[in-house]
């Protein structure tokens, strides 16, 4: 991808997704890109290269600057949490489709959420920041056939089923979440219902959801979440190694 079609496929991608207002807000010769006043994207050149910065996951931004040699540490942002990227062959659309659609919701969920709740609903124990990682532990290893580990990086203690992930604890003091897989029909609802259940921070998006504790997060949420991912990854394990129990069931 040459520097024309980097700069043109950005700015046509930002302005098809919902709610996008682009100004020059961040100074001139930079198109800002924002989300109900939160930027999630700009366009502008960087040592006369035209550069398009995204928000990303830290761990995500690490990976791809480790990836691509056009992917580097955010020009004017936190660096982080942005990156930069500049046209080049490993460049591709659908790459730069990803990490705009990644950035754009990233800011959307952290926007305040409309909570939707039901009329004369029993109370629920909540659950805050500091009890779910505990209550999530307890409750995946209370399941048949789990074990654990850290195969990827030191701070996501991972949880399987056989050889399958269900769940990832994030070990970060300042990011205290759960990833869990679910149901990719049930992924809009639960982030529009919970304002901290987000589209999943490190894997598909489209088939996992992340978690922090507290504003409407439940025990029986969590619960919920971890026995179904549970089930969703035990549909891939061959039946002869599906491990006995009644929640394996």
């Amino acid at each position: 991808m040459d520097k024309h079609n980097l700069v043109h496929i950005a700015d046509d991608y930002a302005r098809s997704l919902t709610g996008v207002a682009p100004d020059h807000s961040m100074g001139l010769g930079w198109a800002t890109y924002k989300l109900h006043g939160k930027v999630f994207m700009l366009i502008g050149e960087v040592d006369g290269k035209s550069t398009v910065i995204v928000k990303a996951d830290p761990i995500r931004a690490a990976i791809l600057r480790g990836q691509f040699e056009e992917i580097s540490p955010a020009h004017r942002m936190n660096k982080r949490h942005w990156l930069s990227i500049v046209a080049g062959k490993p460049i591709t659309e659908a790459l730069l489709h990803r990490e705009i659609k990644e950035s754009y919701l990233l800011v959307q969920a952290s926007l305040p959420q409309k909570r939707i709740r039901n009329a004369g609903q029993p109370a629920r124990i909540g659950v805050s920041r500091r009890q779910l990682q505990p209550l999530a532990r307890r409750l995946a290893t209370d399941l048949p056939g789990v074990s654990h580990g850290r195969p990827f990086v030191e701070k996501l203690d991972v949880y399987k089923v056989v050889n399958k992930v269900f769940l990832i604890v994030t070990d970060d003091p300042g990011e205290p979440i759960i990833t869990v897989k679910a149901e990719p029909g049930q992924i809009d609802t639960l982030c529009e219902q919970y304002e901290n259940v987000t589209p999943g921070r490190y894997l598909d998006k489209h088939h996992w959801v992340s978690v922090e504790g507290g504003k409407g997060v439940t025990h029986e949420l969590v619960e919920e979440l971890i026995k179904q991912s549970y089930q969703l990854a035990l549909k891939a394990v061959p039946g002869r190694l599906k491990p006995q129990g009644k929640a394996a069931l």
